[in-house]
């Protein structure tokens, strides 16, 4: 005599530690007010966090979190940061990363970005930084590739290419009773690109950011007692990856344009 029982499936085991990380590239340029003219600013950071998944708070951890509000409204930005209560944010290291930009007319551009280790007594933070500060690493709307030979972290590296924006161009505010009337130029917009504004107090800082879909025009709400000081239109462009040991990863390009106000 014989008996037979159904199969049951075993719970999988649960890791303490995920095997993959999250990519942030953020490539940064700003210009304005006027011919002022800065360097773009290029990071990095592969993120992992020991007991869970990469969520926002462990970006703004990493220093690339996203604050931007909803489209159709807007936000004050705050300075307090949401901690990551029991878990450890680490930052791999993945060799050499290298960004190289091809523009339209066929000349080439290339960037690298400097490994730089961070130490962290508190156990919260710690890893490999990425960062890197030049002029013009890309043009607009050229094609940016992102290359990594593979490092401590991460064996076998990435290759990935994506499509860098148009700049902010042709900025205006015109000052409204009910606020400030923004304008920009949105000719060859993508709609998948985001704009954000942000309202700058003569200090200058921050006092009121707004998001919009990229149509070329956003209305900013009358701030009591702000009547001088800086816009910034920004451009938000961010294409997805993803590569061995890198699920997901990004790559963010903010380009904005700064023109002083006056009501």
């Amino acid at each position: 005599m014989a008996c037979t029982l159904p199969e049951t499936e075993q719970p999988e085991p649960v890791e303490t530690t995920s095997s993959t990380a999250t990519a942030v590239i953020v490539v940064e340029r700003t210009a304005g007010p006027g011919d002022t003219v800065r360097g773009d600013a290029v990071t990095a950071r592969f993120v992992r966090v020991s007991g869970g998944a990469v969520d926002d708070a462990a970006l703004r951890m990493a220093g690339v979190a996203a604050d931007i509000p909803p489209v159709g409204t807007c936000s004050t930005p705050s300075d307090d940061a949401p901690a990551v209560l029991g878990r450890a944010v680490e930052l791999l290291d993945v060799g050499p990363v290298t960004l190289s930009s091809q523009a339209t007319e066929g000349a080439s551009k290339s960037t690298v970005l400097v490994p730089r280790l961070i130490p962290d007594p508190a156990g919260v933070v710690s890893g490999v930084v990425y960062s890197s500060r030049s002029a013009d690493v890309f043009s607009p709307s050229s094609r940016v590739t992102l290359r990594s030979n593979g490092g401590t972290d991460l064996a076998e590296g990435f290759n990935v290419t994506v499509t860098a924006p148009h700049d902010v161009a042709d900025v205006r505010v015109t000052p409204m009773p009910a606020g400030l009337d923004v304008t920009w130029d949105a000719t060859e917009a993508d709609p998948h690109d985001l704009v954000y504004v942000d309202v700058l107090s003569p200090a200058p800082r921050v006092v009121l950011r707004c998001t919009s879909t990229d149509t070329g025009r956003l209305l900013v709400p009358q701030i009591p007692g702000i009547d001088e000081g800086q816009i910034a239109v920004h451009r938000l462009h961010k294409e997805g990856f993803r590569a061995k040991g890198i699920e997901p990863g990004e790559v963010r390009f903010d380009v904005a344009r700064v023109v002083t106000f006056r009501r």
